[in-house]
């Protein structure tokens, strides 16, 4: 990386040994105390890799490296040189070139997607798109040059065109040598040839025409694969030996995190803690029974579809049929085989996380519904209270939706929220909420975030989006979305956040639409 205060110093030290040689450039001491100036100006060039400094350095150099009886005519030729050296350390130090350099290094480290076509001409609006997706998209009309290349960029798709007048069949080969996903695209998309690509190790199919919005939701699982929260298992057992048994069974599986209890009368305590995938219960214990704790864990609606599997030794059907009428999920009977333990508490977390999924998501998009949107924002500003954190708080409503809807149909509407919900989530952190409130309506809760990142960072998501083109029948067309941030504390209440980013949101709509606009005392 390029240090541009040490290429600026040094250079500012070269303009101040040049003047003493200017004055008297028979001066050998002179060239030599310039000298050095000029090599580490060079030095930092090479480092940073910043080839314009290098090409401007190297006259300057071998006039120095020449350099035996200096006089007027070297003078001279280092005068010529030097307006257009500084010229390029301007360049390299301005605000322009750090940002055009990030965000070379910023494209170099996106997914790389590669299509293999004939069809080099139509596939220039679909390179285009894919950049504005997060891609890099390369097109190649030479099958074979298409495969080294994706095989050296370690690409995360390859999408191949089935002609027989191609080299599709080697290439195909390559790809499945170097263990790359590839897809499938032909203009028929019948049985025969849909056996054949999967016989070949095909991921997927298209049919052609190929449209963004198809590859962009078919390489994404692929390029931006989705980490799983560790299963959290709770077990409550007021054996120690039980207790160590269990978690030796368990901690055999990373993606199981593992929490113990010892006294009933912490589970209520622990539950909100932790928040567990399963519990794990002990069906006998000293002062109460495993049937009584699930009736009480079950008197929390927050806790009544958490699965709870019976630890017990208890054989009684006429029992086991009781505690499951009362709250249980599943019974363990001791000894429990290490096989059946970490099977049944991976089938009930599987089940539990795909259930709750429904219950929070959007089935649109994927996003966050508006209930679990607001209940997240709360946490969050809680969480922001304790840690004396601020929160910005967006609505994001995308322009003149019902236009579109009646122009375009419903469908292509439901494929301009759904682009708009990826943006969304590919361009936030981790740690943001990104929920779909309904209809065209997005919010994204931004933690530890101040009024102004929010809006550097929705007007960098706005302008994006903005880019983007989206296709219908008769053609392609493009949408924007108006935005409206408010900032917590200056807002203290989520009432009075929610209200004030609506507030804001209206005010820009007012303003002429497709812009970003910020509540009042939130500003900075």
């Amino acid at each position: 990386m390029l240090n541009r205060l040490e290429v600026h110093s040094t250079w500012n030290g070269l303009v101040q040994a040049w003047k003493p040689v200017w004055q008297a450039s028979d001066d050998l001491e002179r060239w030599a105390a310039l000298m050095p100036y000029c090599d580490r100006l060079m030095g930092l060039a090479r480092e940073g890799e910043v080839t314009e400094l290098v090409a401007a350095l190297q006259p300057l150099l071998a006039i120095l490296d020449g350099l035996q009886s200096p006089g007027e005519p070297e003078k001279e030729a280092v005068d010529r040189l030097l307006p257009g050296i500084f010229g390029v350390v301007r360049e390299v130090c301005g605000e322009s070139y750090r940002r055009n350099a990030e965000r070379a290094s910023a494209e170099e480290q996106l997914p790389l997607v590669v299509l293999l076509t004939t069809h080099t001409e139509q596939a220039k609006e679909l390179l285009l798109q894919m950049e504005h997706y997060g891609y890099r998209f390369r097109v190649f009309a030479d099958y074979r040059e298409g495969a080294q290349f994706a095989a050296s960029e370690q690409a995360v798709a390859v999408v191949v065109e089935l002609r027989p007048e191609t080299a599709a069949a080697t290439a195909i080969s390559e790809l499945n040598a170097q263990r790359l996903k590839w897809f499938a695209l032909s203009e028929r998309g019948d049985f025969a040839q849909r056996l054949a690509a999967v016989r070949d190790s095909a991921h997927g199919f298209f049919v052609a025409p190929l449209t963004v919005n198809a590859l962009v939701d078919a390489v994404d699982p692929l390029a931006y694969k989705a980490k799983d929260e560790p299963y959290r298992v709770l077990i409550l057992d007021d054996s120690a030996t039980v207790l160590a048994t269990i978690r030796k069974t368990l901690s055999q599986f990373p993606n199981i995190h593992i929490h113990t209890l010892r006294e009933p009368a912490l589970v209520l305590e622990a539950m909100l803690d932790i928040s567990p995938d399963v519990l794990l219960l002990d069906f006998h214990m000293d002062g109460c029974n495993g049937l009584e704790v699930a009736k009480i864990i079950r008197q929390n609606k927050a806790f009544e579809s958490i699965p709870i599997v019976y630890l017990t030794s208890e054989t009684s059907e006429a029992v086991q049929l009781e505690a499951m009428r009362h709250g249980g999920d599943d019974f363990l009977t001791k000894p429990i085989s290490e096989a059946q333990l970490a099977n049944t508490v991976i089938s009930k977390a599987e089940r539990y996380r795909g259930l709750r999924k429904l219950m929070v998501e959007d089935s649109l998009t994927g996003l966050y519904n508006h209930v679990k949107t607001k209940a997240l924002l709360q946490q969050s500003l809680l969480l922001a209270d304790r840690q004396q954190v601020a929160v910005s708080y967006a609505i994001i409503d995308i322009d003149h939706f019902k236009k579109v809807n009646d122009t375009y149909g419903h469908t292509v509407g439901d494929k301009v929220i759904k682009t708009l919900a990826r943006f969304l989530r590919q361009k936030t952190r981790r740690a943001d909420v990104v929920g779909r409130y309904g209809g065209e309506e997005f919010v994204v809760v931004l933690f530890d975030s101040t009024p102004a990142d929010a809006l550097a960072r929705v007007e960098l998501i706005r302008q994006g989006f903005a880019e983007i083109y989206h296709a219908y029948d008769e053609g392609i067309f493009s949408a924007t979305f108006s935005a409206g941030i408010a900032h917590y504390p200056a807002y203290a209440t989520m009432m009075e956040l929610m209200v004030a980013a609506d507030d804001a949101l209206y005010a820009a709509k007012r303003a002429g639409r497709n812009r970003v606009a910020i509540a009042e005392h939130s500003r900075v």
